[in-house]
């Protein structure tokens, strides 16, 4: 009997190489951005005229399914996230997802707070940012307590869903042996054949001195361009984005890293931290977690 696998996120949390390996599985129907694997109601018909055999799972993956990002600028245009009740935006989906799919898996993979933080940064300078660390925190994401506060979503969910029905897997798992973490997900969901796919990683955080280089040649052009029109400036900028999308830029990048020979400041991740401090206390106790315990503050 076919099921339905719904992973809600997080971010950083290795949720491209999880999807790469949804969408190659040859037991599992997953598209990116599809529900379940479909796009569209056409999707079924073609999907029921295919002589091919069901699938054994059916899949939903998104980060959208943990913190709404809809509403954001272009990155590094330094317009923030549209401010929005977080905590009842988790319950409405939680019951929203519950009344479509109330047999579902839910899939939850976190990651320690210790190590979070930094690959977020990272990743937000990486695709045009312009903010230091602190910066960002300011004016962004000042409400990290509640979008990764893991003890009450791993509830909420487990309340609805079911105990038993809510899969909560370590991200650090998924970095140390991706194989055996797979597996898990695979025997989870009662998947008869294993699938396993490439251990390279995926979306790699950047050293420091190179996250300098980045932000300093964002900065650069986002200075250049203010003195047109506000919607030209998006455009300029999403050019300039594309480029780093493409690689294109690499070899500048390089240079500057070597003219800059600076280290971008962290300085204010211990308040973030101090701020994280039992939030997932509700993973102390779980079996996979208890080599990670110090990376989500327990």
């Amino acid at each position: 009997m076919s099921k339905v696998l719904i992973h809600i996120g997080y971010v950083k949390s290795g949720s491209t190489y999880l999807q790469r390996w949804l969408a190659d599985h040859p037991a599992m129907f997953y598209k990116f951005k599809a529900v379940t694997g479909f796009y569209g109601t056409h999707d079924i018909s073609w999907y029921a005229e295919s002589t091919d055999p069901m699938h054994e799972c059916f899949v939903i993956s998104s980060e959208h399914l943990s913190v709404w990002k809809s509403d954001s600028d272009i990155v590094g245009m330094r317009s923030g996230l549209k401010k929005y009740d977080i905590k009842a935006y988790q319950n409405k989906l939680c019951d929203t997802l519950y009344a479509v799919y109330p047999t579902a898996k839910i899939l939850i993979v976190t990651r320690g707070y210790t190590s979070l933080f930094n690959s977020f940064f990272s990743s937000y300078v990486s695709i045009g940012g312009t903010y230091n660390f602190e910066d960002l925190l300011k004016s962004m994401w000042d409400n990290f307590p509640d979008l990764f506060d893991y003890t009450r979503v791993v509830s909420i969910y487990r309340e609805k869903f079911g105990h038993d029905n809510v899969i909560v897997l370590p991200y650090e798992m998924l970095r140390a042996d991706p194989h055996a973490f797979t597996a898990l997900i695979e025997n989870k969901m009662g998947v008869k054949n294993s699938f396993k796919y490439s251990t390279e990683k995926v979306n790699a955080s950047l050293d420091k001195k190179v996250l300098t280089a980045y932000r300093a040649v964002s900065n650069t052009v986002y200075r250049v361009i203010q003195p047109f029109p506000y919607k030209i400036q998006k455009v300029l900028y999403g050019l300039y984005i594309r480029q780093l999308h493409q690689h294109n830029l690499d070899f500048l990048f390089k240079i500057v890293t070597r003219i800059l020979d600076k280290e971008e400041s962290m300085a204010a991740m211990e308040g973030v931290l101090k701020n994280m401090a039992g939030k997932a206390e509700i993973l102390r106790h779980e079996e996979l977690y208890q080599p990670y315990l110090k990376e989500y503050l327990l």
